[in-house]
C-alpha cells in the first residue's frame, strides 16, 4: 500500500510540475523580425545576409529589386539562412508585372504596394496584382504611405473592399500612421483590419512629431511605446510578419541595426 502511494504522489508531482506545465504553454509571442533594405547596405547581397544573420535577423524585407536581380538576392539569403521576405512595387494604372515578382513564388512572401495616385483602372488594376500572385502562393499588402492616394488605413480599408479579392490586405507602418491619424486610435485602427492585416512595420519614433527624423529612429530611440504596438498584435493574435523601417535614419547601419534589435526583444520580454 506504501509503494502505491508513493507511486501516486511522484505522478501527482510530475502533473503539476513547472517544466510539464512549460512544455503544454501556448508559443510565446514572437513575430519574424525583418530589416527594410533601407536600413541595409553592407557591399553586397552576399554581406547583407551575412550581416542581418549576426546580429538575428529573420531577413530583408520592402526589396527594390526585381526580375533576376530579385532572384539573386533571393539566392543570396537563401545560403545564409534567411529569407527575403518583400518586394516594394507602386500600381497605379497597370498592375504588377509577373516576371517581377516570380523569384518569390510559393516563399510565403508578400509584394507591398503603393497607391499613389488612383485613377478610373486603379481598382481593376490593383485585382489583376492580387489574382496573379495568389497564383503565385504570394500575397498582396497595400502599404499606406503619407502624400499617396491610399496614405492612411482607413483609405487602404476602402480600396480593399473595393476590389474585393482574398488576396489583398493591408500592412499596418508606424511611421506613417502617426503622420497621418490619432496615436489614440492605434488599438481600434489594428482590430477594424481584422484578417486583413497581413504586415505590420514598425521603428522608434517620437510622439507627436511631424518630420520623419522623428517618426522613424533606431527602435530603442523615441518614446512611442512600443509594447502598446506588441500588445495590440498579441491580443489580436497576429501571426504575420513584422518589418524594421529605417529610412533616412541617420549614423552606422550596423549599429543602428544592432541596437534596435536589441530593443525588440527586450519589448517582447515585457509582453
Amino acid at each position: 500500500m506504501a509503494t502505491n502511494s508513493s507511486t501516486l504522489a511522484a505522478l501527482v508531482v510530475l502533473f503539476v510540475s513547472p517544466a510539464f506545465a512549460q512544455q503544454t504553454d501556448a508559443p510565446a509571442f514572437a513575430p519574424a523580425f525583418y530589416a527594410f533594405e533601407n536600413g541595409v547596405s553592407f557591399g553586397s547581397a552576399e554581406n547583407d545576409a551575412k550581416t542581418l544573420r549576426e546580429l538575428g535577423y529573420a531577413g530583408i524585407s520592402q526589396t527594390h529589386a526585381g526580375g533576376e536581380k530579385l532572384a539573386q538576392q533571393v539566392a543570396a539569403f537563401d545560403k545564409a539562412g534567411l529569407k527575403v521576405l518583400s518586394v516594394y512595387l507602386n500600381v497605379g494604372d497597370t498592375p504588377v508585372a509577373e516576371e517581377l515578382v516570380k523569384p518569390l513564388a510559393n516563399r510565403d512572401a508578400l509584394i507591398e504596394i503603393t497607391v499613389r495616385a488612383i485613377t478610373p483602372k486603379t481598382v481593376e488594376a490593383v485585382r489583376q496584382t492580387a489574382e496573379m500572385a495568389s497564383k503565385l502562393k504570394i500575397r498582396v499588402a497595400l502599404y499606406p504611405h503619407h502624400g499617396n492616394a491610399i496614405a492612411t488605413m482607413p483609405q487602404a480599408m476602402n480600396l480593399i473592399a473595393k476590389v474585393n479579392h482574398p488576396n489583398l490586405g493591408v500592412m499596418f507602418n508606424l511611421c506613417h500612421f502617426l503622420k497621418n491619424e490619432k496615436a489614440e486610435d492605434l488599438e481600434l485602427v489594428l482590430e477594424k483590419s481584422g484578417t486583413r492585416l497581413f504586415a505590420v512595420s514598425t521603428c522608434g519614433a517620437t510622439l507627436g512629431g511631424r518630420g520623419w527624423g522623428d517618426l522613424i529612429k533606431p527602435l530603442n530611440q523615441g518614446d512611442f511605446p512600443q509594447v502598446r504596438l506588441l500588445r495590440a498584435l498579441k491580443k489580436l493574435n497576429f501571426k504575420g510578419p513584422v518589418g524594421l523601417q529605417c529610412y533616412a535614419v541617420r549614423g552606422d547601419k550596423r549599429t543602428n541595426l544592432s541596437n534596435s534589435l536589441v530593443a525588440w526583444n527586450k519589448i517582447l520580454a515585457e509582453l
